[in-house]
């Protein structure tokens, strides 16, 4: 057998037949070329941006270029913090609440959730504060009113973004964005697997237009006295992992006073927990509002508690336990789940075995000659 033979053998070729070659994909190349650019080597990477540097807009709270999330319970002041830093930049402001304040271009506010008129009522006594105290305009900034002019989607606010000089994107607030978003993409609802549909807008805008956003959201109810967690926030567990950074707005819950927490919580660029700020908001007798500084450096765990709660029937599953009862019986005695009867049950011998420790140290001491 020669070696033409022995490959046709290899090809599984029949006498004459000839071999089809493999006919040229210019959409598979095309797709190994774009791979081949955008696999890089460490080294590679670290050569091309060896001038990059991290840059704050607001020193440890907002990060230039990146997406930025500002998350807050309601009626905390979420939205007057947006607006305070809007206008802080209209005022050119070099800080704000004690640290510094960069930002090289106007500010554009997406105002989703109010009306116009409502809008102004909130902005003004803002803006007439912080305008007594620097009287002369830097930069402008701008509102787009979702509310008022329904027709406008996500997409027309790079409109705004080019022709109005934008550095600094204020969304207010992503659960309403999201929504109209959504309906926009004819999508059901957002979930991890389309989370991203969001974050193809905000990088498309950073990339082509060199902006920083602020992205307003809501915590989820009922978390209050829980200390700060990105799982705390509005939307799918996936929208924590296409975000670069998170402060959350928060109450100081260990006071009746009117105070605030601002916490970072995801913070890929820096250490986290050693710029927390206690600040508070308030109106003077002219009615104008404000954000003041009242500590920095703080530890949430001062001011945040978290709430434990006892479930209704937690006595009457430790009657039963103290009677043997099985998990069966109490289970269909009470209609509670065996989670809620381990949880019951751990508490419970908790309890009793520190119970048990201090008896054991007053038994001790009475036998204690001294």
């Amino acid at each position: 057998m020669n070696t033409s033979d022995y490959a046709r053998q290899l090809l599984g070729l029949k006498e004459n037949e000839k071999p089809v070659l493999p006919q040229y994909n210019p959409i598979a190349t095309a797709r190994l070329e774009a791979v081949k650019a955008a696999t890089v080597t460490m080294g590679d990477m670290y050569h091309k941006y060896k001038d990059f540097q991290l840059e704050f807009l607001w020193e440890n709270f907002i990060v230039k270029r990146a997406n930025n999330f500002l998350t807050a319970e309601g009626g905390t002041g979420k939205t007057r913090m947006g607006i305070a830093l809007a206008v802080a930049a209209k005022y050119g402001l070099d800080s704000y609440l004690g640290n510094r304040l960069s930002i090289d271009g106007n500010v554009l506010y997406l105002n989703y959730e109010i009306t116009e008129p409502l809008f102004k009522v909130i902005a003004e006594p803002i803006e007439l504060h912080l305008k007594a105290a620097n009287p002369t305009q830097w930069r402008e900034a701008y509102v787009l009113n979702y509310l008022n002019n329904p027709r406008l989607t996500i997409e027309d606010a790079a409109i705004a973004i080019e022709h109005c000089n934008v550095k600094f994107i204020i969304i207010d607030s992503f659960k309403a964005c999201i929504s109209r978003l959504m309906r926009e993409k004819k999508q059901k609802e957002l979930n991890n697997l389309n989370a991203d549909i969001y974050f193809d807008v905000l990088n498309h805008w950073r990339d082509k237009y060199n902006v920083t956003t602020l992205t307003i959201n809501h915590t989820n109810k009922g978390l209050k006295n829980q200390r700060t967690s990105g799982d705390l926030g509005f939307g799918p567990s996936s929208v924590r992992d296409f975000m670069d950074y998170q402060v959350f707005l928060r109450y100081a819950y260990d006071t009746d006073r009117p105070e605030r927490l601002l916490v970072v919580d995801k913070a890929r660029f820096m250490e986290k927990g050693n710029c927390n700020k206690l600040i508070k908001m308030g109106s003077d007798p002219r009615g104008y509002f404000y954000f003041e500084l009242l500590e920095d450096a703080i530890r949430e765990t001062d001011f945040i508690n978290e709430e434990k709660t006892q479930h209704p029937k937690t006595e009457q599953i430790i009657e039963m336990l103290e009677a043997g009862a099985s998990y069966p019986k109490i289970k269909s005695t009470l209609s509670v789940s065996d989670r809620v009867i381990s949880a019951v049950k751990k508490q419970w011998k908790e309890e009793k075995g520190s119970a048990g420790r201090g008896e054991e140290r007053e038994e001790q001491e009475e036998e204690c000659p001294f």
